[in-house]
């Protein structure tokens, strides 16, 4: 009698066990809120050089200013109209908002006018581009292949804009780039190029991307 209860008590058991099991089975699994992978950063470099060949044409105004030491030594002002077509670029200078001098090319040669637009010589646009202290601002069409010369990293993030660092491959080389470029889309507000003590500082402004750009803006050069 005495294993007959047992056994019973075992079935009894095993019943409610199973049975316990079978229900907790059919509880709704509560759900485990997944962690999202980090997200993966944008590619400045990417999107900086995919800006640059998407331009058809730019109108921008700039400011630069050269330091020597954390010293003001020279500040002009101007405005730059680029066109894809032809690698048409024609730099003004200003001061007071009147244009003093024109600087007009298509990256083979440069024609320098006056402030009444007449020529007054003429240079190849390497020899040109050698005097200029931030050759970078003038390189627009250009800036895959600016890339491609340097080790090229985000330095940081900063008031909404991702600080490209390039440094040259050519170790002969001594200088530091810096583009600052907006994050949402890539356009490059300050260029900076430092070396040693020197540093030279370019920040466009007013930019007018794609528009119609007139015959009358390139008027003057002549191949």
């Amino acid at each position: 009698m005495k294993r007959f209860i047992n056994n019973s008590l075992f079935a009894a058991a095993s019943l409610l066990l199973a049975g316990g099991l079978w229900t907790q089975a059919q509880q709704p699994v509560p759900s485990v809120p997944l962690v999202p992978p980090a997200a993966q950063e944008k590619d400045y470099l990417a999107c900086f050089t995919a800006w640059d060949k998407n331009m058809r044409t730019l109108r921008t105004d700039f400011v630069q200013t050269t330091e020597y030491d954390g010293v003001l030594i020279s500040r002009s002002e101007g405005r730059i109209y680029y066109m894809q077509d032809g690698q048409k670029l024609r730099l003004d200078n200003l001061e007071k908002g009147k244009v003093t001098q024109t600087a007009l090319t298509d990256k083979k040669a440069i024609w320098i006018l006056d402030e009444n637009g007449k020529e007054v010589t003429r240079v190849s646009w390497r020899d040109w581009l050698k005097g200029q202290p931030n050759q970078a601002l003038f390189d627009f069409g250009n800036y895959t292949a600016l890339i491609a010369r340097h080790d090229a990293s985000v330095l940081e993030h900063k008031d909404g804009l991702a600080i490209l660092r390039l440094q040259p491959k050519e170790k002969k080389q001594d200088y530091t780039l810096y583009v600052a470029v907006g994050e949402q889309d890539c356009f490059p507000v300050y260029i900076t190029i430092q070396a040693e003590l020197m540093k030279t500082t370019a920040e466009l402004t007013d930019k007018r991307l794609n528009g119609n750009l007139k015959k009358e803006v390139f008027k003057g050069m002549n191949p």
